[in-house]
């Protein structure tokens, strides 16, 4: 496909997106910005500059499953890929109404939340601790802050470092993150995650940590607590381990796997541009 093609796919897909998962008021005043920054979104080669708008009054969306989240914000950054593009849920994965769900690399809590006004309980794990508030505030704002449990850590394996594998364990760019504290934060397995918890399913476990899944799941790392997860949503960065290897003990584990690029086209685990892992059962 061509690039500018695929762009230009993308751009429109997000349009209808938005037209079709946010509120009419809130899809009305995005539209609008959109018209009036369409020059700065062809040189950004992004739709981000329409997305300025929600940041000055917040927006209401309607997730893939119906649930409503309401943004302040503070939160709207990245509330098109995820309640528009759904880049978490495609290929069949759901948001479950009861049960667990634990979110490994939360931010600034949109996914958590989601669980929460879903009927889930949530496990928002974070490993910048600035990001704490925007979480809390967020579930205060849905009504749900009783259903999301907040997790400073950087997540890794149980023998395996969280701080040693992905984009954070780089000191420069932990020293230049958003949100981090001068010093990163311990770490966590979901096996602790579990336990401490009392987890003993989860229906949902979404992955983004920034190449940090190739800590949580090393190759002498013991994975049998992912014979209790239903299903697993999971980003995937090739460049910070053998992405193959790991797509193979998924399987390995009973998972159907499968695999896309950023923009959902399927690919396969030795593509350059493998980015999402879905896993159900």
């Amino acid at each position: 496909m061509n690039v500018n093609s695929g762009l230009t796919s993308r751009a429109l897909g997000d349009v209808r997106a938005v037209c079709g998962s946010v509120s009419p008021a809130s899809a009305a005043l995005w539209l609008a910005s959109l018209v009036a920054r369409l020059p700065a979104c062809v040189r950004a080669r992004s739709l981000s500059p329409a997305d300025r708008v929600w940041a000055r009054g917040g927006a209401t969306f309607r997730t893939a499953n119906g649930a409503p989240v309401s943004l302040l914000p503070p939160q709207v950054l990245g509330a098109r890929e995820m309640y528009c593009r759904n880049v978490y849920l495609r290929t069949g994965l759901t948001m479950p109404d009861d049960g667990w769900v634990v979110d490994l690399g939360a931010n600034r809590g949109l996914f958590s939340v989601w669980a929460a006004v879903s009927g889930a309980r949530a496990v928002a794990v974070e490993a910048q601790q600035g990001f704490v508030p925007l979480i809390e505030a967020l579930a205060e704002h849905n009504g749900v802050r009783d259903r999301v449990h907040v997790e400073v850590a950087m997540v890794g394996g149980t023998r395996t470092s969280g701080s040693r594998v992905g984009v954070l364990s780089d000191d420069q760019r932990w020293s230049a993150s958003s949100h981090g504290a001068p010093d990163r934060p311990a770490d966590v397995s979901v096996p602790q995650l579990m336990a401490a918890h009392g987890i003993g399913h989860i229906s949902l476990l979404k992955m983004d940590i920034e190449g940090g899944e190739f800590a949580v799941m090393a190759p002498d790392e013991d994975l049998l607590w992912l014979e209790r997860v239903r299903q697993l949503a999971m980003e995937v960065h090739p460049a910070f381990g053998d992405a193959p290897r790991l797509i193979e003990r998924l399987r390995e584990k009973g998972f159907r796997v499968d695999l896309c690029d950023n923009d959902g086209r399927p690919s396969v685990g030795t593509s350059p541009h493998l980015a999402y892992a879905y896993c159900s059962r």
